[in-house]
């Protein structure tokens, strides 16, 4: 049998549970490592090279009424873990006593035994920090000559991390899950300052390493030029006017449209005030898309937001949110599922040994059953090529443009009312007569009169369009996307334009 993860505090973690059996109850402990390097570099000057450890565990203890207690700590000493069970146990006493919410539902999971550990082409250590830092400066430097204003050169800033996130999980009924969750990202933040206003592009890669600034620094660097080549056109393009128009937009856009507008609103712990929930429970059955329309988020080998165990020490397995339309599963976790009425994913996530787990997306898309071809990477496509694409699908007609939503920049959602409120990186309107670059607006609406409106796609899928997701006091790694371009008929309910 594969060793497992943090196999040095084994001894430490059998204590643990015996302790718990010991005063009759049930535990699960999370024990958590990671460690990272980081190097920021701004205008060519670098502002940070740091590389840290962090570790911890966490102990989660019910009795046989399902009654509930937390408590972690940082040091991993049978001493200081001895405290933190103290403190647990009569938090769990305390709990009893008033009789608080109880949940069961860990009595019922079958045990498991297993390590995941993905593929990594590099180890932590696999270069130098100092050459990492030289790596780094040059990226900065090299996207910074990319262009220049009049006399004010590119303002850019260039950040890279990586961490290597290990986890092991044993619960009081012989489970003993352990999985490595590796990350490594790069982004570049373009700026060009014209008449006291600033015009920002971004492009990152994500990857589970150096990749980034080996393998494939070319795509990173290509990301990078076309940041800068909008940040640079932006300067001198006007506003679009506000009204309903036909959309196409890009994998990044289709992401967050899936995964702030709708993934959110599956989540189990907020179906009471979800338009996807009724009384608590999930919707399941109900059409509420284009019958085109599938949503699905599961773990992807190699992504930014791989996570193939729950902190529970469950499988995360797949959840078709939406199939063809249809409501199917809902986030669930553990301890959400049965109250949703939903099979349990399990959904659970945490940022650190630290937190308690709540249900959360890892890679969520948006799919569709047939769309039209596009040759060469997503990168290559311009917004000449999206225009081809919509005149030979007989979806671009004299005198009716198409705009085109290029890149996502974050938004606001209401998950009770449905509603969206999301920002471009740059919008273009597509027409017979031409192609003309407009200021980022806003894209707004109905997120269900958005996931009806959509018609068709172009190109295959495109799952690395990442993020961070903040939720409950804790930021865990986003992913996802949707074939590179996703085509929607004009709704009056979802509206583009405007500032």
């Amino acid at each position: 049998m594969t060793q497992p993860l943090l196999d040095e505090y084994s001894d430490l973690l059998a204590h643990v549970l015996d302790t718990a059996q010991q005063q009759g109850v049930y535990v699960i402990a999370r024990l958590q490592r990671v460690e990272s390097r980081g190097v920021t570099v701004a205008n060519g000057q670098t502002e940070g090279v740091a590389s840290g450890l962090g570790q911890g565990i966490g102990m989660h203890l019910f009795d046989q009424a399902g009654h509930t207690a937390f408590a972690t700590t940082d040091r991993l000493t049978k001493e200081s873990v001895e405290g933190a069970l103290r403190s647990a146990l009569a938090g769990l006493r305390a709990a009893a006593h008033a009789d608080l919410q109880r949940n069961q539902a860990i009595f019922e999971v079958v045990p498991e035994v297993a390590v995941a550990v993905p593929p990594t082409p590099y180890p932590l250590d696999g270069l130098p920090l100092a050459e990492v830092q030289q790596r780094v400066e040059a990226i900065n430097r090299e996207v910074m000559d990319l262009g220049h204003h009049g006399n004010q050169p590119l303002k850019v800033r260039t950040s890279f991390h990586i961490d290597r996130e290990a986890w092991r999980i044993v619960r009081s009924d012989g489970t003993d899950v352990s999985f490595m969750l590796p990350h490594g990202y790069c982004s570049n933040a373009v700026t060009v300052q014209h008449n006291g206003t600033a015009h920002t592009g971004s492009a990152s890669l994500s990857r589970t390493g150096y990749e980034v600034l080996l393998d494939d620094r070319d795509l990173l660097m290509l990301r990078a030029h076309k940041a800068a080549e909008t940040a640079q056109q932006l300067v001198h393009a006007p506003r679009y006017p506000a009204g309903s128009y036909p959309i196409i937009m890009d994998y990044a856009m289709a992401k967050g449209l899936a995964h702030e507008a709708f993934g959110h609103a599956a989540e189990t712990d907020g179906l009471r005030s979800s338009i996807l929930g009724r009384d608590g429970v999930f919707r399941v059955g109900e059409q509420l898309a284009a019958p085109i329309v599938t949503i699905i988020d599961e773990p992807v080998v190699g992504d930014h937001a791989y996570q193939p165990y729950s902190p529970n020490g469950v499988r995360r397995t797949r959840a078709t949110i939406m199939r063809e339309g249809v409501l199917q599963d809902a986030l669930a976790d553990l301890f959400s599922a049965k109250t949703a009425g939903t099979r349990v994913i399990d959904a659970g996530r945490a940022q650190s040994y630290g937190s308690v787990p709540v249900p959360r997306m890892t890679n969520i898309r948006i799919e569709l059953p047939e769309v039209y071809p596009m040759a060469g990477r997503f990168e290559e496509q311009r917004p000449e090529t999206v225009r081809a694409a919509l005149l030979n699908a007989g979806l671009l007609k004299a005198g009716q443009p198409v705009v085109y939503l290029a890149g996502y920049k974050g938004g606001q959602v209401s998950t009770a009312q449905g509603d969206f409120v999301f920002n471009c990186a740059a919008l273009w309107e597509l027409a017979v007569e031409g192609i003309k670059l407009f200021q980022p607006a806003i894209f707004s609406g109905q997120t269900r009169a958005a996931l009806q409106a959509i018609r068709t796609g172009f190109g295959p899928l495109q799952l690395d369009a990442m993020g961070f997701c903040g939720k409950a006091g804790q930021s865990v790694p986003s992913s996802g996307g949707s074939h590179y371009f996703l085509y929607l008929a004009a709704s009056p309910a979802v509206t583009v334009g405007g500032a």
